[in-house]
Protein backbone atom coordinates (compact mmCIF):
# COMPACT_ATOMS: atom_id res chain seq x y z
CA UNK A 1 0.00 0.00 0.00
CA UNK A 2 1.63 3.30 -1.11
CA UNK A 3 2.68 5.92 1.47
CA UNK A 4 0.15 8.60 1.88
CA UNK A 5 1.30 12.23 2.14
CA UNK A 6 0.70 14.17 5.34
CA UNK A 7 -2.30 16.31 5.10
CA UNK A 8 -1.79 20.12 5.26
CA UNK A 9 2.02 20.23 6.02
CA UNK A 10 4.87 20.40 3.47
CA UNK A 11 8.40 19.11 4.05
CA UNK A 12 9.95 22.57 3.51
CA UNK A 13 7.85 24.00 6.26
CA UNK A 14 8.95 21.21 8.56
CA UNK A 15 12.62 21.97 7.84
CA UNK A 16 12.15 25.67 8.70
CA UNK A 17 10.40 24.79 11.92
CA UNK A 18 13.20 22.38 12.82
CA UNK A 19 15.87 25.03 12.23
CA UNK A 20 14.05 27.58 14.33
CA UNK A 21 13.70 25.02 17.15
CA UNK A 22 17.40 24.25 17.05
CA UNK A 23 18.29 27.97 17.04
CA UNK A 24 16.15 28.58 20.09
CA UNK A 25 17.56 25.54 21.85
CA UNK A 26 21.22 26.52 21.36
CA UNK A 27 20.85 30.31 21.42
CA UNK A 28 23.15 31.96 24.01
CA UNK A 29 22.47 35.23 25.76
CA UNK A 30 25.20 37.81 24.82
CA UNK A 31 27.50 38.78 27.68
CA UNK A 32 27.19 42.30 29.15
CA UNK A 33 29.24 44.95 27.24
CA UNK A 34 29.52 42.91 24.09
CA UNK A 35 27.49 45.38 22.16
CA UNK A 36 29.68 48.28 23.40
CA UNK A 37 32.86 46.36 22.53
CA UNK A 38 31.58 45.61 19.06
CA UNK A 39 30.59 49.23 18.53
CA UNK A 40 33.90 50.45 19.96
CA UNK A 41 35.78 48.12 17.64
CA UNK A 42 33.74 49.36 14.68
CA UNK A 43 34.36 52.99 15.65
CA UNK A 44 38.08 52.32 16.09
CA UNK A 45 38.25 50.72 12.66
CA UNK A 46 36.33 53.63 11.16
CA UNK A 47 38.62 56.14 12.88
CA UNK A 48 41.67 54.23 11.66
CA UNK A 49 40.30 54.25 8.14
CA UNK A 50 39.62 57.99 8.31
CA UNK A 51 43.10 58.60 9.73
CA UNK A 52 44.58 56.53 6.95
CA UNK A 53 42.64 58.51 4.35
CA UNK A 54 43.71 61.72 6.10
CA UNK A 55 47.36 60.70 6.01
CA UNK A 56 47.04 59.81 2.37
CA UNK A 57 45.41 63.17 1.68
CA UNK A 58 48.14 65.08 3.56
CA UNK A 59 50.83 63.08 1.77
CA UNK A 60 49.21 64.07 -1.51
CA UNK A 61 49.02 67.69 -0.39
CA UNK A 62 52.65 67.57 0.79
CA UNK A 63 53.76 66.09 -2.52
CA UNK A 64 51.84 68.79 -4.40
CA UNK A 65 53.35 71.49 -2.19
CA UNK A 66 56.83 70.08 -2.74
CA UNK A 67 56.25 70.02 -6.48
CA UNK A 68 54.98 73.60 -6.44
CA UNK A 69 57.98 74.64 -4.32
CA UNK A 70 60.36 73.08 -6.83
CA UNK A 71 58.58 74.77 -9.74
CA UNK A 72 58.49 78.14 -7.98
CA UNK A 73 62.12 77.74 -6.93
CA UNK A 74 63.10 77.05 -10.52
CA UNK A 75 61.13 80.03 -11.78
CA UNK A 76 62.62 82.26 -9.09
CA UNK A 77 66.14 81.09 -9.89
CA UNK A 78 65.55 81.70 -13.58
CA UNK A 79 64.09 85.14 -12.89
CA UNK A 80 67.04 85.98 -10.63
CA UNK A 81 69.49 84.85 -13.28
CA UNK A 82 67.73 86.90 -15.95
CA UNK A 83 67.63 89.92 -13.66
CA UNK A 84 71.33 89.49 -12.87
CA UNK A 85 72.14 89.35 -16.56
CA UNK A 86 69.96 92.41 -17.23
CA UNK A 87 71.70 94.33 -14.46
CA UNK A 88 75.10 93.31 -15.83
CA UNK A 89 74.07 94.43 -19.32
CA UNK A 90 72.75 97.74 -17.97
CA UNK A 91 75.97 98.28 -16.03
CA UNK A 92 77.97 97.57 -19.17
CA UNK A 93 75.84 99.99 -21.18
CA UNK A 94 76.18 102.64 -18.48
CA UNK A 95 79.97 102.28 -18.46
CA UNK A 96 80.11 102.41 -22.25
CA UNK A 97 77.85 105.47 -22.25
CA UNK A 98 80.01 107.19 -19.62
CA UNK A 99 83.16 106.44 -21.62
CA UNK A 100 81.55 107.66 -24.83
CA UNK A 101 80.29 110.82 -23.09
CA UNK A 102 83.77 111.49 -21.72
CA UNK A 103 85.29 111.02 -25.16
CA UNK A 104 82.70 113.31 -26.73
CA UNK A 105 83.34 115.94 -24.05
CA UNK A 106 87.08 115.70 -24.63
CA UNK A 107 86.60 115.97 -28.38
CA UNK A 108 84.26 118.93 -27.94
CA UNK A 109 86.81 120.70 -25.75
CA UNK A 110 89.51 119.90 -28.27
CA UNK A 111 87.38 121.23 -31.12
CA UNK A 112 86.54 124.33 -29.11
CA UNK A 113 90.23 124.90 -28.46
CA UNK A 114 91.02 124.37 -32.14
CA UNK A 115 88.29 126.80 -33.19
CA UNK A 116 89.60 129.38 -30.70
CA UNK A 117 93.13 128.85 -31.93
CA UNK A 118 92.09 129.14 -35.58
CA UNK A 119 90.09 132.29 -34.85
CA UNK A 120 93.06 133.77 -33.01
CA UNK A 121 95.42 132.84 -35.82
CA UNK A 122 93.09 134.37 -38.38
CA UNK A 123 92.86 137.48 -36.22
CA UNK A 124 96.65 137.62 -35.84
CA UNK A 125 97.07 137.35 -39.61
CA UNK A 126 94.47 140.05 -40.14
CA UNK A 127 96.22 142.32 -37.63
CA UNK A 128 99.63 141.69 -39.19
CA UNK A 129 98.17 142.48 -42.61
CA UNK A 130 96.72 145.80 -41.40
CA UNK A 131 98.13 149.22 -42.32
CA UNK A 132 99.85 149.70 -38.93
CA UNK A 133 100.66 147.09 -36.34
CA UNK A 134 102.15 147.47 -32.89
CA UNK A 135 104.20 144.47 -31.73
CA UNK A 136 106.00 143.46 -28.57
CA UNK A 137 108.40 140.53 -28.19
CA UNK A 138 107.89 138.82 -24.82
CA UNK A 139 111.11 137.48 -23.31
CA UNK A 140 111.17 135.29 -20.19
CA UNK A 141 112.37 136.57 -16.85
CA UNK A 142 115.09 134.74 -14.99
CA UNK A 143 113.95 131.35 -13.79
CA UNK A 144 111.16 131.02 -16.36
CA UNK A 145 111.12 129.63 -19.89
CA UNK A 146 109.26 130.17 -23.13
CA UNK A 147 108.50 133.33 -24.99
CA UNK A 148 105.97 135.00 -27.22
CA UNK A 149 104.76 138.01 -29.15
CA UNK A 150 101.86 140.45 -28.90
CA UNK A 151 100.38 142.10 -32.00
CA UNK A 152 97.91 144.99 -31.84
CA UNK A 153 96.10 146.84 -34.64
CA UNK A 154 96.98 150.45 -33.94
CA UNK A 155 93.71 151.69 -35.48
CA UNK A 156 91.13 149.27 -33.98
CA UNK A 157 92.90 148.10 -30.79
CA UNK A 158 92.36 144.45 -31.71
CA UNK A 159 95.17 142.22 -30.54
CA UNK A 160 96.51 138.67 -30.55
CA UNK A 161 99.03 136.81 -28.41
CA UNK A 162 101.32 133.97 -29.54
CA UNK A 163 103.17 131.96 -26.87
CA UNK A 164 105.54 129.00 -27.21
CA UNK A 165 107.38 126.78 -24.73
CA UNK A 166 105.56 128.19 -21.69
CA UNK A 167 105.31 125.88 -18.69
CA UNK A 168 101.84 124.49 -17.89
CA UNK A 169 100.29 125.64 -14.59
CA UNK A 170 98.25 123.75 -11.97
CA UNK A 171 94.43 124.17 -12.13
CA UNK A 172 94.40 126.86 -9.42
CA UNK A 173 96.77 129.14 -11.36
CA UNK A 174 96.58 131.02 -14.65
CA UNK A 175 98.73 133.30 -16.82
CA UNK A 176 97.41 136.87 -17.12
CA UNK A 177 98.42 139.52 -19.67
CA UNK A 178 99.00 143.12 -18.58
CA UNK A 179 99.15 146.39 -20.51
CA UNK A 180 101.68 148.99 -19.34
CA UNK A 181 101.13 152.68 -20.15
CA UNK A 182 104.10 154.57 -18.84
CA UNK A 183 103.87 155.18 -15.10
CA UNK A 184 100.19 154.11 -14.88
CA UNK A 185 99.30 150.88 -12.97
CA UNK A 186 99.23 147.74 -15.12
CA UNK A 187 95.87 147.11 -16.84
CA UNK A 188 94.51 143.53 -17.21
CA UNK A 189 94.29 142.52 -20.86
CA UNK A 190 93.01 138.93 -20.63
CA UNK A 191 93.64 135.48 -19.20
CA UNK A 192 95.88 133.09 -21.13
CA UNK A 193 93.99 129.97 -19.98
CA UNK A 194 95.49 127.71 -22.64
CA UNK A 195 99.09 128.68 -22.10
CA UNK A 196 101.32 125.66 -21.58
CA UNK A 197 100.72 124.10 -24.97
CA UNK A 198 103.63 123.83 -27.38
CA UNK A 199 102.22 126.84 -29.25
CA UNK A 200 99.34 128.89 -27.92
CA UNK A 201 97.54 131.59 -29.90
CA UNK A 202 94.69 133.66 -28.48
CA UNK A 203 93.12 137.07 -28.81
CA UNK A 204 93.37 139.69 -26.12
CA UNK A 205 90.83 142.21 -24.92
CA UNK A 206 90.32 145.15 -27.28
CA UNK A 207 92.61 147.94 -26.20
CA UNK A 208 91.62 151.57 -25.82
CA UNK A 209 94.16 154.13 -27.07
CA UNK A 210 96.62 151.49 -28.32
CA UNK A 211 99.19 154.15 -29.25
CA UNK A 212 99.66 154.88 -25.52
CA UNK A 213 100.68 151.29 -24.74
CA UNK A 214 104.40 151.08 -23.96
CA UNK A 215 104.84 147.43 -22.97
CA UNK A 216 103.19 144.09 -22.16
CA UNK A 217 103.85 141.67 -19.34
CA UNK A 218 102.62 138.22 -18.28
CA UNK A 219 102.28 137.14 -14.64
CA UNK A 220 101.07 134.05 -12.77
CA UNK A 221 97.79 134.72 -10.95
CA UNK A 222 95.12 132.73 -9.09
CA UNK A 223 92.50 131.03 -11.28
CA UNK A 224 90.03 133.71 -12.40
CA UNK A 225 92.68 136.40 -12.60
CA UNK A 226 93.45 139.52 -10.57
CA UNK A 227 92.77 143.24 -10.88
CA UNK A 228 96.47 143.95 -10.44
CA UNK A 229 99.54 141.68 -10.61
CA UNK A 230 100.00 139.57 -7.45
CA UNK A 231 102.25 136.81 -8.74
CA UNK A 232 105.65 136.73 -10.37
CA UNK A 233 106.19 138.34 -13.77
CA UNK A 234 107.31 135.52 -16.08
CA UNK A 235 107.87 137.53 -19.29
CA UNK A 236 107.62 141.09 -20.61
CA UNK A 237 108.41 143.15 -23.68
CA UNK A 238 108.27 146.74 -24.96
CA UNK A 239 106.08 147.82 -27.87
CA UNK A 240 107.67 148.56 -31.24
CA UNK A 241 105.64 150.48 -33.81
Amino acid sequence: MPDEPMIGVEERDLDDLALEALAEAYAAQPTPGLRQRVLATARAEADAERAKRGRSRWRAVGALAATLALVLGGLLARETDLRRRDVAQLDGLARANAELTARVDTQERTLAGLRESLDAQARALRILGGPRTLSASLTPKEGFGGGGRVHVDADTGEGAVVLAGVEALPPDKVYELWVLRGDNPPEPAGLLTGAGRAVYVTQLAKLDRPDEVKAFAVSIEPAGGSKSPTGPIVMAGTVQG
